[in-house]
């Protein structure tokens, strides 16, 4: 819709075009109780004037009120005239999204809008970066799957030396590559028993595996860059 922008951290309002639809009153003596209203309440007019366009094209002068000056409006209304005001107000309050018109808005809430406009453009980026790591967490954390160390290290874009002598020093996984108890009981590690062939022979083997959780965990850790500290992976392991 042309010159209609949706945004929905704004608080709504109320439009006098509104309130003398609303009201059955001519839209000219409503924009008079509104004067009256903001002078008596030392406000200036400025601060909620805008325009429309009528059915010529022709601009005209109305109000976009807020909720407390619309109250103190139609507080001496008739109680039928409040209670459509005050009905028309839930169901602004109820709306998941405010629009806005162009047209009818003052310069300084253009510029309140284009700030705002702004910000919403720098979360999303934000999101859009953010998205690759969101994406891992769905698909690798909640993972049932088990990861050997090469595997781990793919996914963490490391190498494998480079990982495990990482993981020991910073005392998550012992000389000999299994992980401490603590990380193990948290869910971070597995280990498996497998067999290691040396000729004629079979020896049994615990073989050390990442889970999805852990992978998660140490990914939040080089992500954080201060994996290094073992205060911190102390702490999170407490």
């Amino acid at each position: 819709m042309t010159g209609i922008i949706p945004l929905s951290s704004t608080p709504p309002t109320m439009s006098s075009r509104e309130i003398a639809e609303l009201t059955g009153k001519e839209h000219k003596n409503v924009l008079a109780d509104i004067r009256n209203m903001l002078e008596k309440l030392k406000i200036d007019c400025a601060d909620f004037s805008a325009q429309y366009k009528d059915s010529t094209g022709r601009s005209l002068p109305c109000f976009n009120l807020p909720k407390r000056e619309t109250l103190i409006l139609v507080s001496g209304y008739d109680i039928p005239l409040r209670a459509r005001i005050i009905d028309r107000w839930q169901e602004l309050e109820a709306q998941p999204a405010q629009t806005f018109d162009l047209a009818t808005m003052t310069g300084q809430a253009l510029r309140e809008l284009a700030a705002k406009i702004e910000e919403c453009a720098m979360l999303q980026a934000a999101v859009i970066t953010l998205q690759p790591k969101a994406d891992f967490y769905d698909h690798v954390a909640g993972s049932e799957a088990l990861f050997d160390r090469a595997d781990a290290a793919k996914l963490l874009r490391t190498g494998p030396k480079r990982l495990w002598a990482s993981l020991r020093d910073w005392k998550i996984v012992q000389a000999s590559g299994t992980p401490y108890q603590k990380y193990y009981d948290l869910g971070y590690f597995r280990l498996v028993p497998v067999l290691v062939h040396k000729g004629e022979y079979s020896i049994p083997y615990q073989q050390t595996m990442v889970t999805g959780k852990g992978l998660a965990w140490i990914k939040a850790l080089m992500d954080s860059q201060v994996m290094p500290s073992q205060a911190l992976v102390k702490g999170e392991a407490a």
